[in-house]
């Protein structure tokens, strides 16, 4: 598996720890924080957001999306959230849509430019403040008050202590993909705010020196032309049965995030299901590719028959 990522990505860390755990072996492309991104771009289409994966001529968006196929790989059903109990998928979601945001929102621009300033040149900082903004303009996702941070964060924080006073992990002893996705929120508080999410709760700080001791796997750096060659000498995987019943196999559609970053990617729509959207694009460079979605955050407009 090949990821596209970026050092500082919050979602692109659930997916290095989640390689960590399962030790696997993971090919690492590194991309701009923003677009453009020379490699990624013509591969996957107008999608922004990272991380992205690639087996072959297969592209596979969003972290979840990721993990399943991961889960998939390494024969563990409970780092897929599809495979997981109504509990653990309500807690993703919240954990993903508000306390993320709680914690994105709290971010002061001061902290944000102590984080940026050893990784990255003034100019490339100037250049991704103003796209977040931009992105923030035209974001659907709910903008908190100070007070339903506050509440969240310490909801969030608390709730990670208890739960893990009496076991390793949050439901239980062993990882589901509500540990990942807890812990990269986690990680990214600390990016700005060091020690301070979890400041004075020692169930807590254990569970995150555990997630912290996975690691990220067996990293091997991959160069563009491998990137390329992966893409055009390979053939998408074949789309089950179940996923060829839908209305509308066959269209011509738009896939896009529902709540931030909404930029869409066009293609035809060649497998659905309840969970996942495949679309394929017809490329002169790399021929067929089929871009993966999950069901669940994303929108699908049909613009052709």
């Amino acid at each position: 598996m090949i990821l596209h990522h970026y050092g500082v990505s919050p979602y692109s860390e659930k997916i290095r720890c989640l390689f960590g755990y399962t030790d696997m072996a993971w090919q690492s492309m590194v991309v701009a924080p923003l677009p453009p991104r020379p490699v990624l771009d013509p591969l996957v289409g107008g999608y922004r957001r990272i991380p992205v994966a690639q087996i072959g001529a297969d592209l596979f968006c969003d972290s979840n999306l990721i993990a399943e196929e991961i889960s998939t790989l390494a024969g563990n059903p409970q780092l897929g959230l599809v495979n997981c109990a109504a509990e653990i998928q309500s807690f993703v979601q919240h954990t993903e849509q508000t306390v993320f945001m709680a914690v994105v929102q709290s971010v002061v621009p001061k902290s944000a430019l102590a984080m940026l300033l050893p990784r990255y040149w003034p100019w490339q900082i100037l250049k991704l403040m103003r796209d977040r903004a931009k992105v923030a303009k035209t974001s659907k996702a709910p903008r908190l008050s100070k007070t339903e941070r506050t509440d969240a964060l310490l909801h969030f924080c608390d709730g990670i202590d208890a739960r893990t006073t009496n076991s390793d992990f949050l439901f239980g002893d062993t990882p589901t993909i509500a540990d990942f996705a807890a812990y990269h929120v986690v990680w990214f508080a600390d990016l700005t705010r060091p020690g301070k999410l979890l400041h004075d709760r020692p169930h807590a700080l254990a569970w995150q020196a555990r997630m912290h001791a996975f690691g990220h796997g067996e990293i091997a750096k991959i160069k563009p032309a491998q990137v390329f060659q992966a893409a055009r000498e390979s053939e998408p995987r074949q789309i089950s049965k179940a996923q060829r019943h839908h209305d509308d196999i066959g269209a011509s559609v738009v896939v896009r995030p529902n709540d931030y970053a909404r930029e869409g990617v066009t293609g035809q729509l060649v497998g659905a299901d309840a969970d996942r959207w495949i679309i394929a694009r017809h490329t002169d460079r790399f021929g067929t590719l089929h871009v993966h979605f999950p069901a669940r955050g994303y929108e699908l407009s049909v613009t052709g028959k």
